[in-house]
């Protein structure tokens, strides 16, 4: 997701730095000195809460710098780590928008590859969102300075998994996935404020077509 960004918005014009894992670098590099930050951490850290308390404490605050804090849908799951990050950056910044992302699609990513020939529990709604859409909802955030938001982030149209599964083992040639079952409904979410708001209409509506 950082890459595509990145690539992204240098092509606009704009100066993008990737911070380091080394704060005291960052600091030293004034890459904390920017209109917009943009938070894209794997919770899989031991430190992850750490580093993003340390990443808002150096901010240079009279810059107003607009943040942006990729989370995950996870977050409806009660994921302990995707929880008290969101309510440690609420806490410590009140305009921060929050993403909750659904599963990211798209290019390299194909849903029903890493499952092939295996056997799932159960079958279940999905919550996809094609990566050409998050990079283009990040530039409409930047651009038209939104602030204090949480937004789902999922393509309007889904399917099930055994759906998708099923028509990409036929399309890119590896083994499908079985499904024990079929019962199991999943959480169904919808981008209608982030739509609404940003008045914005995605690039890839629906999860069927994401390779097409």
């Amino acid at each position: 997701m950082g890459n595509a960004l990145k690539a992204e918005l240098e092509s606009k014009g704009h100066t993008v730095h990737c911070l380091s894992r080394d704060i005291k670098l960052n600091v030293s590099a004034h890459f904390y000195d920017v209109d917009v930050l943009i938070i894209a951490i794997p919770p899989s850290t031991q430190e992850y809460l750490d580093v993003l308390e340390d990443t808002l404490y150096f901010l240079k605050k009279e810059n107003h710098t607009q943040v942006i804090f990729l989370s995950s849908i996870s977050y409806y799951d009660g994921k302990a780590s995707v929880v008290e990050a969101e309510t440690l950056m609420q806490a410590l910044l009140e305009d921060v928008i929050i993403l909750r992302l659904g599963g990211l699609m798209g290019y390299e990513r194909i849903a029903g590859k890493y499952t092939a020939g295996k056997v799932l529990t159960s079958d279940s709604l999905t919550n996809y969102v094609h990566r050409d859409d998050v990079v283009s909802i990040l530039e409409h955030l930047i651009v038209q300075d939104v602030r204090g938001e949480v937004f789902d982030v999922v393509a309007p149209i889904q399917s099930t998994k055994q759906i998708i599964f099923t028509q990409n083992a036929k399309k890119f040639g590896f083994k499908p996935t079985e499904f024990f079952n079929g019962d199991e409904v999943g959480k169904v979410l919808s981008p209608t404020k982030l739509c609404e708001v940003l008045d914005y209409t995605f690039k890839k509506p629906d999860v069927l077509m994401f390779w097409n």
